[in-house]
């Protein structure tokens, strides 16, 4: 198993005036290779719990381990855990720098001291693996279009060869267009490198077409942890806590109320037209 969470509390601001607690008791599983997202409403937790993940933030109490060793050891490297477990925070390309596409990418194999042709191929390879043409490979990341710019600053992270891909809201400011491409490139890669991905979104339509599970955060606590179906299932839950269900879930239990017969357990656009088609062929 690749990330365990063992009781952990995290506090901002502990012993004044503007104490909070963060985390509260979370305790997680995350096995390799899972597609996982985490969703929540703003302050819930989500982007403080992510930050655990790689050592960004030390808890106040409890244990994070990686494969089995505590994170939190003395003799512990947390670089190393940074190059396995890769975050790539909101707005991503803000934080793209260098001249070119290429150099930019290149920058977090350098630093692991990795040999010139093993930075080149990783990087290279990253910038293939989200849909970079050769023809932009020199260009300047700041001529890029706003989703490019994303595939680039993930390519980063991924040009580091991580076991754990953390994106924190990927999808930020794009367009439904960029938006698609950027999931369908997600989805791509954790099919193909069989890699750990935990996405952090607020689109309900988008966790529920792309993801094998879901955690829900709440006040610091994860208070859902299941399959999307799973924890849809608990929309009317999910409302008093600020969140929803996929459009297409309220669509199939409207039906329901009317009469037609359909199941109330589609969460996806393919899943409802299957269960509609289903009627139409009895």
């Amino acid at each position: 198993m690749s990330i365990v969470l063992d009781k952990v509390n995290y506090v901002y601001g502990a012993g004044t005036a503007y104490e909070k607690h963060a985390l509260k008791d979370v305790s997680l599983t995350i096995p390799d290779g899972q597609f996982i997202g985490l969703i929540g409403h703003t302050g819930s937790g989500k982007s403080t719990l992510i930050q655990h993940l790689n050592g960004l933030m030390k808890a106040t109490s409890g244990t994070v381990y990686y494969n089995g060793q505590d994170i939190y050891d003395e003799n512990y490297s947390l670089k190393e855990l940074r190059s396995k477990v890769g975050l790539v925070f909101q707005y991503p390309e803000h934080q793209l720098f260098e001249t070119t596409v290429i150099k930019d990418v290149k920058f977090g194999p350098k630093n692991l001291g990795l040999p010139p042709l093993e930075v080149d191929l990783r990087s290279y390879e990253a910038l293939k693996m989200v849909g970079i043409s050769d023809d932009l490979i020199d260009a300047s990341p700041f001529e890029l279009s706003g989703g490019q710019k994303r595939r680039v600053a993930i390519a980063g992270v991924l040009a580091m060869k991580p076991e754990v891909l953390i994106l924190d809201e990927p999808t930020a400011g794009l367009d439904p267009k960029g938006r698609d491409e950027i999931l369908d490139q997600i989805a791509k890669i954790h099919r193909e490198q069989k890699i750990t991905v935990i996405l952090v979104s607020h689109s309900m339509e988008d966790v529920a077409k792309y993801v094998d599970r879901i955690i829900v955060m709440n006040k610091g606590q994860a208070v859902f942890d299941d399959t999307p179906k799973g924890v849809f299932a608990h929309y009317k839950e999910l409302e008093e806590i600020g969140l929803a269900a996929p459009q297409v879930t309220y669509l199939m239990h409207a039906l329901r109320e009317q009469g037609i017969p359909v199941g109330e357990n589609a969460t996806t656009l393919e899943e409802a037209k299957k269960e509609i088609l289903r009627l139409f062929h009895k």
